[in-house]
């Protein structure tokens, strides 16, 4: 290993290019780093020392051709960085000779033919072609392209808007002056190594000593790592990844991951994610290649999830009412599921079944490793290859349907899983062919108000019967938007009125049944009450 300091200059020069090697994370500084990093050169230009040097870190690479062509191990954000900046201030200048200078230092161009040559520094392959045409080119994105970018590609928009500002308060001669000086006067440490093991062994002790490289980094570190004698299918091994990021999505990588390692195993995890997953790659039969295989087809699923791709309206309207649980512990059963289907067990029975645990589990506030170990053994039967009856017997096993619906005839409301509860009630009320979503602000309202202020409500409740109703399930109603508080002590009349000019915008059927009802009694709380309880029952208990 080789180490010197070296200006901008001597790094970005005629003989040198750079490329980030497959296992590199994408690019991915936000506004604020680049903005920190131009303040900070500047803040050093502008000291009254023309002569000090800036210091801006490390830049580790592998020397893949003596003297001219570096993968980056470490450091590609700075780099990549630098070699935007430099290409929005050679777009702020006007003299030739001056732009020609900063245009070298990114993307040469042949001084006989006029022809762009090899950039300087080359992205990785998904983003390298976006790089090249819309920052060292310069050529503008239409806004509806912009609106489509992939987080990679939006930073590197975003982050050449930051250099435009900056460049935009200050003159031609101050922008040439302090480009000069980021180039002579700005340095790194430049190391080299000329080994993958070597390179390999730096990533993780960059890790180690707390530079932050997430666990979506280390496992695909680990599996360029894992390929040894095969290091020449890098190229293959990362179009495979790719595919991966393509179908999640870089930023579902690391939940992804963390679901799919317990879908597998069944445990909890023991250590970091990364280091529980690499066992998982070396285990697998087929090395890194088939296991990016299994791990795309189960990243399908997980998008089959994360996207209520369900086909039958049952299963539609389960997965959409787990998808309300305050938490996705769910999840590695049902992504074990769909990439293993059971014989016997259809798709839709599975995720209600899962439905119905799930909801028993929180309303009956099991704790995590309660819950967790009703979720491991139905993986651990999956994974065995167990039949249907016998899966559909552990459902039975951790239900406890008397407890849970003992827990729903009480107080419900200010409960965590109250509206939760309350919109499942509301579509499984309607016909089985319709499966809603909403997303609005939600609120839940006491048709009996929370205070007997008003006659009406005097000359139908006494205290007793107030306290024992008031929170219960026949009591409450869904309405969308903000809660309207000056309403809530007035006679059902008044409410009924409100309820339905709300009810307009977005319709719950559970509200619609209150505006139909003539008076607001006990006996119609009560009747109310115990039809939801049948509801209730006929959605959630497990036979």
């Amino acid at each position: 290993m080789k180490a010197e300091e070296r200006t901008i200059s001597n790094i970005l020069t005629e003989q040198i290019c750079y490329q980030i090697p497959p296992y590199q994370r994408p690019y991915s500084w936000e506004k604020e780093n680049v903005q920190q990093l131009l303040d900070d050169i500047w803040e050093a230009y502008t000291d009254g020392d023309k002569e000090k040097e800036y210091f801006i870190g490390s830049l580790i690479t592998i020397e893949q051709e003596k003297d001219r062509r570096y993968d980056v191990v470490d450091g590609q954000q700075r780099l990549t960085t630098l070699n935007l900046i430099l290409a929005r201030l050679r777009d702020h200048i006007s003299d030739e000779a001056a732009k020609a200078e900063l245009g070298k230092r990114i993307l040469p161009r042949n001084v006989l033919t006029g022809e762009a040559e090899t950039p300087r520094l080359s992205l990785r392959a998904k983003d390298q072609s976006f790089f090249r045409k819309h920052v060292l080119e310069a050529q503008p994105l239409a806004q509806a392209d912009r609106d489509k970018l992939e987080a990679p590609r939006r930073h590197l928009i975003e982050n050449c808007e930051v250099v435009d500002a900056f460049a935009n308060g200050r003159s031609e001669l101050a922008i040439k002056l302090f480009a000069n000086f980021l180039l002579s006067k700005v340095y790194v440490v430049f190391v080299t190594t000329q080994s993958w093991q070597s390179a390999y062994r730096l990533f993780n002790v960059l890790n180690a000593r707390g530079i932050p490289l997430s666990n979506a980094d280390l496992i695909k570190n680990a599996l360029f790592e894992m390929l040894a004698a095969q290091a020449n299918r890098s190229d293959e091994l990362e179009e495979r990844w790719l595919e991966l990021e393509e179908e999640l999505g870089i930023e579902r990588l690391e939940a992804f991951f963390g679901h799919h390692r317990t879908s597998v195993t069944a445990a909890k995890a023991r250590g970091s994610l990364h280091e529980e997953v690499e066992p998982l790659i070396r285990s697998h039969a087929g090395g890194p290649f088939a296991f990016l295989d299994t791990v795309v087809g189960s990243a399908k699923n997980y998008m089959r999830i994360i996207e209520d791709d369900l086909q039958d309206a049952a299963g539609m309207r389960a997965l959409r009412s787990l998808r309300r649980v305050e938490y996705d512990e769910w999840i590695p059963p049902l992504l074990a599921f769909l990439n293993q289907p059971v014989a016997g067990l259809p798709e839709s029975e599975f995720v209600q079944l899962l439905e119905k645990i799930t909801m028993q589990n929180w309303v009956r506030r099991l704790g995590r490793t309660a819950r967790l170990t009703a979720y491991y053994q139905l993986i651990s039967a999956i994974k065995a290859g167990k039949s249907a009856e016998e899966v559909r017997q552990v459902f039975r096993n951790n239900a406890q349907n008397n407890e849970f619906m003992d827990l729903l005839g009480g107080e419900l409301y200010g409960k965590p899983f109250d509206a939760a509860v309350l919109l499942r009630l509301d579509e499984a009320s309607q016909d089985e062919s319709v499966t809603r979503s909403y997303n609005g602000r939600l609120t839940i309202e006491h048709v009996l108000p929370q205070a007997l202020k008003d006659d009406y409500w005097k000359s139908r409740f006494t205290e007793e019967e107030h306290s024992l109703w008031l929170d219960r399930m026949g009591n409450l109603a869904l309405l969308c938007g903000h809660k309207n508080y000056k309403a809530q002590y007035y006679d059902f009349d008044r409410k009924k009125k409100i309820y339905s000019d709300r009810n307009q915008k977005v319709s719950f059927d559970l509200t619609k049944e209150v505006c139909d009802q003539s008076e607001w009694t006990v006996a119609a709380i009560k009747a109310r009450h115990e039809r939801l309880l049948k509801l209730a029952q006929q959605t959630w208990t497990i036979a």
